[in-house]
Parts: C-alpha cells; sequence; structure tokens
C-alpha cells in the first residue's frame, strides 16, 4: 500500500477503489475495502459510542494499617515497632485473617528532626559617637564663642543573626500491611482490636472494599452497553436519512476492578470506648463503554 501511495508513476492514479481492491487482493477485511470503496477519507461511516453499568455487593474489604514508633535510636524504634507488628498480626489471626491476606507493603527507618532558632554572634561592628576637641586657635579676648571639632571614637561590638537549623531528635520506623478482609460483617471488630493490640503506635490509612471476581458484572454492563450502542446507531442513520450499513470496527474499554473507601467512624475516638467501629460497605458500579464504526449501506 504505501509503495502505490509512494510511486510517483501512480500517483495520480492512486484511488479509494484502488487501494480496497488492494486490501482485497492481500487478504485484508473486506468490510475495510468496503468503506475504502466510498471514496472518503477514514471518518467514513457512523461512529457511535455505548455504555453499560451493573451493580453489586462487595466481597472483599482491604485495611491499609501501619505501626509507627520513634525512640532516640535506629535499632530502639525498630524493636518497639517488631512488638507491636507481631501483636497486631497475632490478633489478626485470631479473627481468621489467612496469611495468604496479609502482606507488608511497607517498611522504613528513617531520621526524625526539628528545626530550632540558634542566634550567633560574630565579627567587629563600629559605632560613631560625637567627642568633643580641643579648640583650634585662641579665640579672641572676651569673645564668647569657643570653636570646637567634632572627633570620631571607635567602638568594638558583636553582630548578632538568628538562624535555623535542623536538630536530630531521634528515629521513626513504620511498618505498614495491606489486609484483605473476607469476612465484612467482622471489619469492624478487626480494626479494634488491631488498634488495641498496637496501642498508640497504630495508624490505619484507609479502609477500601472491593469485588474479587467482576466478569459476571461485567458481561452484564457489557451487554447492556452493546444494545445502548445498536440503539444509537440505528437512531443516528435514521435521523440522517441513510441506511445503516456492516459493523466495521468495535473496541471496549472499562474503569477497572470497582474500589469503594470507607470513612471510619469510631465512636472511641469521642471518649466511647465501650463502642465499635462503624464500617459500611455499601455498593460497587462495574462500567463497560463501547465504541463501533458502521458502514453506510448504498
Amino acid at each position: 500500500l504505501l509503495a502505490v501511495a509512494c510511486s510517483s508513476d501512480n500517483y495520480d492514479r492512486v484511488t479509494g477503489a484502488n487501494i480496497s481492491d488492494l486490501l482485497a487482493a492481500a487478504g485484508g477485511s473486506e468490510p475495510a475495502a468496503q468503506l475504502m470503496r466510498s471514496g472518503s477519507g477514514a471518518n467514513t461511516g457512523i461512529w457511535v459510542n455505548g455504555s453499560g453499568k451493573a451493580t453489586g455487593n462487595p466481597d472483599l474489604g482491604i485495611i491499609i494499617l501501619s505501626v509507627e514508633a520513634l525512640a532516640d535510636t535506629a535499632s530502639e524504634a525498630r524493636g518497639v515497632a517488631a512488638v507491636a507488628i507481631d501483636q497486631t498480626i497475632a490478633v489478626l489471626k485470631s479473627n481468621k485473617i489467612e496469611d495468604r491476606d496479609m502482606q507488608t507493603s511497607q517498611f522504613s527507618i528513617s531520621p526524625r528532626y526539628t528545626t530550632q532558632e540558634v542566634t550567633r554572634c560574630s565579627g567587629v561592628s563600629r559605632e560613631i559617637e560625637p567627642v568633643a576637641s580641643p579648640s583650634i586657635g585662641m579665640p579672641a579676648p572676651g569673645s564668647p564663642d569657643v570653636v570646637e571639632m567634632i572627633g570620631v571614637q571607635e567602638k568594638e561590638g558583636n553582630e548578632c543573626r538568628v538562624e535555623f537549623e535542623r536538630v536530630l531528635i531521634g528515629y521513626q520506623v513504620t511498618n505498614t500491611l495491606t489486609i484483605k478482609v473476607r469476612d465484612l460483617n467482622n471489619i469492624g471488630n478487626v480494626i479494634d482490636e488491631a488498634s488495641e493490640a498496637a496501642g498508640d503506635l497504630v495508624r490505619v490509612s484507609r479502609v477500601s472494599f472491593t469485588i474479587e471476581d467482576t466478569k459476571p458484572l461485567q458481561n452484564e454492563a457489557r451487554e447492556e452497553a452493546i444494545a445502548d450502542l445498536l440503539t444509537k446507531a440505528a437512531t443516528m442513520a435514521g435521523l440522517a436519512g441513510v441506511e445503516l450499513g456492516q459493523l466495521v470496527y468495535l473496541t471496549e474499554s472499562g474503569d477497572g476492578v470497582p474500589q469503594s473507601f470507607a470513612k471510619i467512624e469510631s465512636a472511641a475516638a469521642f471518649g466511647f470506648a465501650d463502642s465499635s467501629t462503624s464500617i459500611l460497605a455499601g455498593e460497587l458500579d462495574v462500567s463497560v463503554n463501547v465504541q463501533a464504526v458502521f458502514g453506510i449501506a448504498n
């Protein structure tokens, strides 16, 4: 195809019909060849989008939980964090969280600094102050005026400035677990017991929900998207006064695995330590989008 298009001998004779014949001879798709015979460019035909959505209940909860320890030395901080994370894992296992559903997603040891204000003085500065000097020349007898000069006396001193400097205050160790909870009715209890095990070192940064196998919902959404696409294509052809031709192109895009994020509401945070954390999973949507190109029948 490129050889024909770039040949100077055949330049004036390259047409849509020529290209469609070449496509057919080379084993190309017949619908594409028919589309090229119309003589228009690549935008020939009816281009349309369709969308579909299916809703389902989450079956998997994901908790991002960390322990964070701060101590004077890196070794001490690591030891404190190790004890806390081991206690947390023990609690998770007692709640039937399997080893395959617990993963260390981040571990770090880093220094911690603070900033303090420091005043430093250095160098010599000179101050100017007036000093009375002896008279230059004798005044005339009985004259009330005395003529004097102003002298300069140098006085040494310090030049001071305020600076800000970093000061090491210790080392921080952070150990983060990604936890999958398959019993969604127990997710609030898992958070509460893990928090109690780790104490003030615990950090729960995120709770989310997802659907582990989305294929059934994707098929349902796909059917709806195709039906939407066909309806739109037929409507567009009818309004334009043309006959809808053969489907020559079809592709799909989707939103991937659906995931929702939960807001953690714990009464313990407000001083009611006897109350448990409330976690609501809600519903999730799976979306599919399709794009198609139809020819225009003659």
